[in-house]
């Protein structure tokens, strides 16, 4: 189970807020929830400018956003680089009790 911060050859995977806060906001992304789910479930997302999808998104503070993480228990995958075109292809959100796996 993953406990705050791991580097790996591939990339980082974090569950710290802050750190998750700055790369977010780093690549002018703001949280935001897919309002598209079944179930009233929250899919957890990220706002870039120029995406396409964002009509089905809303636009959330970082403390809705963190309590939805923390209840569903997700880690942050992000590139140690910025070499991509888009930072909404770049970032994952995965199971923290996987999320060694992903990287």
């Amino acid at each position: 189970m993953l406990n705050e911060t791991i580097d790996t050859n591939h990339g980082t995977v974090t569950t710290n807020h802050d750190a998750i806060m700055q790369w977010v906001e780093k690549h002018d992304g703001h949280p935001a929830t897919d309002e598209m789910t079944p179930h009233s479930i929250e899919y957890l997302r990220i706002e870039f400018p120029n995406m396409d999808d964002t009509d089905a998104l809303a636009t959330v503070g970082w403390r809705e956003w963190f309590e939805e993480f923390e209840a569903q228990e997700l880690a942050f995958v992000y590139p140690d680089q910025d070499e991509y075109d888009d930072p909404s292809q770049a970032y994952k959100l995965v199971d923290r009790t996987t999320a060694a796996e992903h990287t």
